[in-house]
């Protein structure tokens, strides 16, 4: 069953171009560390200050059995590649297992 982590947090509009290098620097970590693969996506908010930003990360095997240790390693990271910034976004951790297709059972 795949497990992915879904990351998201708010980044000023101001500073979406430091956003989306840090955010990238901290894809390129995972992968290094062989943690898992990621992909990033990006949602204006068009009445609000801010993007929001959402990591959808998948881990690589070895990681699903810790998956807490993973969402830790993931927060470490994040925080040294967020430095940049004087106020760091705060970032929100959502897992999701994919269901699988022999879960669906007809409807009544």
């Amino acid at each position: 069953m795949a497990t992915q982590l879904f990351v998201y947090y708010r980044i000023p509009k101001a500073d979406i171009g430091l956003g989306l290098s840090c955010a990238g620097e901290l894809i390129k970590a995972l992968e290094g560390e062989n943690l898992g693969t990621a992909k990033l996506y990006q949602r204006e908010e068009a009445d609000k200050p801010y993007f929001t930003l959402m990591e959808v990360i998948e881990p690589e095997q070895g990681q699903l059995q810790q998956i807490q240790d993973l969402c830790e390693k993931v927060q470490e990271l994040a925080r040294h590649c967020f430095s940049a910034f004087e106020n760091p976004p705060a970032r929100h951790t959502e897992v999701f297992a994919e269901v699988p297709t022999s879960a669906f059972k007809p409807c009544a």
